[in-house]
């Protein structure tokens, strides 16, 4: 395709930004803080050590490169109407026979990210309107057309802002039947999932080696569920294989820890971008599909006459399961969030007390500092085939900046009561108490407000005393605290934030 030559205002942007970081390549006396010459103002670099020119030169040239295959994309699908389709279709058989790479996977996977969704695609329902907002139920609602549009809070795959709260469980015409979610940032997703499997699989084994010794001991036996330091409550065993779950803390009697969903609902990312689909633009996986087939349930998935046709829209297999693994592999993958203190002498001071507040508080009791991970590597699985799985590898495959095993994720991946101020209005379908919330992750704290499940609060600070419940203390340690002592603490959640990236703003 032939372009118009001459550089558009966005791209000179890009390249006045550009200038400007280069400056920071400058050699600086000391870490103090900026320093000011005849020339220039030198800005520091956010974030580990500044790019060289040859490097800087590469960023600019790819951001550039993005933007002008975005646009191209844009002009061929005006060209050839459903041509932008074709970039989400993946078929599950064609995975499972090696023809994508890990590499050609994400990129299928962030086309489904950025996919506008539309009737030739399957969006909607028969029998709804078009962006009804407040869901109906379970079966859900309208209130958007593609994932990147409620997740740009912060830049690509962030939060939500406060006009993307989606409006769950409600009668499909009031906000105040439902239960209000505003989005998170979709960034180190893989880390959390794996943090999550392992856990999950700790706790399995504790179950299965209390069972061992009461069977051989010949009595009861009470022990303690714990993974990676986080306490989960206790189970009893008896010798007869019975196992009493009254005293678990924190997860489901499946004893599956699930870290997706403000609830800690949902085990996996396959699931999590499946569920989203579904109820936020009436895109149904073939998968689920199938599921209705053997099990109908016509108010989760439509009243469509025919199994393959739920939402009776007269589109079949909206969404392919190999697109659903692209979509699973692209998130995993994803950047990971840094801390980035202040460059400042004086911030940086202040950045160091605020860190000590933050243990000294207790907020490290449920938002731990890192977790161990024991693996980065594990098999992206099909639901329907019988394929050999995507390979992934968090150390080399991930998006930059990639994490380590310990991941400085800021929670435990646990669900907490936080009180009777911050409860659902309302139950929801997955049975879990409305006052009870997975501990959200602080990572990229910064750059996702607003903040709370509904995003109620503008600031990280009201955030903060919004806390009720388990958290209660924690709370009144805040409140205690002077007026430059809680602005510390603020400088240091500050600094829980992502990358820059350079990206020319479309």
């Amino acid at each position: 395709m032939a372009r118009v030559a001459g550089p558009s205002t966005a791209l000179i942007a890009v390249a006045t930004l550009a200038a400007s970081l280069a400056l920071s390549t400058q050699p600086r006396a000391n870490d103090a803080g900026p320093m000011t010459t005849p020339e220039a103002t030198l800005v520091p670099w956010p974030h580990g050590q500044p790019p060289t020119p040859v490097e800087l030169d590469e960023k600019v040239s790819d951001a550039i490169a993005l933007f002008e295959l975005e646009r191209d994309e844009e002009f061929l699908e005006a060209f050839e109407f459903g041509e932008d389709s074709e970039h989400i279709y993946v078929v599950q058989t064609h995975i499972d026979e090696g023809r994508y790479d890990v590499a050609r996977l994400f990129q299928f996977g962030d086309s489904t990210f950025e996919h506008e969704f539309r009737k030739l695609d399957g969006y909607g329902q028969s029998s709804r309107p078009v962006l009804m907002r407040v869901h109906d139920g379970a079966y859900g609602g309208l209130d958007g057309f593609s994932c990147a549009g409620c997740h740009a809070q912060g830049g690509v795959n962030g939060a939500g802002a406060a006009t993307a709260t989606a409006f769950y469980f409600g009668d499909g015409k009031r906000t105040s039947s439902a239960v209000a979610r505003n989005p998170p940032a979709v960034l180190g997703l893989g880390f959390v999932q794996k943090l999550a499997d392992e856990m999950s699989n700790d706790l399995a084994r504790v179950r299965h080696r209390a069972l061992n010794r009461a069977r051989a001991q010949g009595a009861a036996l009470k022990v303690q569920l714990v993974s990676k330091g986080v306490e989960f409550g206790t189970i009893t065993v008896t010798p007869e294989g019975d196992v009493d779950l009254s005293e678990v803390e924190g997860v489901d009697s499946d004893l599956r820890v699930k870290p997706f969903g403000w609830k800690g609902h949902t085990a996996t990312l396959r699931r999590f971008g499946e569920r989203a689909a579904r109820i936020h633009f009436g895109i149904q996986s073939h998968v689920l599909a199938l599921e209705h087939q053997e099990d109908p349930d016509p108010g989760l998935y439509g009243w469509g006459p025919n199994w393959w046709d739920p939402d009776g829209d007269g589109k079949q297999r909206e969404l392919e399961e190999g697109t659903i693994t692209a979509l699973a592999v692209y998130m995993a993958l994803l950047e990971v969030p840094v801390i980035i203190p202040p460059h400042d002498a004086g911030l940086r001071q202040r950045w160091a007390r605020g860190s000590e507040l933050f243990d000294r508080i207790g907020c490290i009791d449920c938002h731990r500092r890192t977790l161990p991970l024991a693996s980065a590597t594990w098999l992206e699985r099909s639901d329907t085939t019988d394929g050999p799985g995507v390979a992934l590898n968090l150390d080399a495959d991930g998006e930059p900046p990639r994490g380590d095993k310990q991941v400085a994720l800021f929670s435990d991946l646990k669900r907490h009561a936080m009180g009777a101020e911050l409860a659902d209005s309302n139950d929801n379908p997955a049975g879990i108490d409305p006052q009870v919330f997975l501990t959200r992750p602080l990572w990229g704290l910064a750059e996702s407000p607003p903040y709370l499940h509904d995003g109620r609060a503008a600031t990280i600070p009201e955030a903060i005393r919004w806390h009720g419940g388990e958290a209660a203390a924690q709370r009144s340690n805040f409140e205690a605290l002077d007026e430059t002592q809680r602005a510390d603490l603020h400088i240091y959640l500050l600094s829980l934030s992502r990358e820059p990236k350079l990206r020319v703003q479309r």
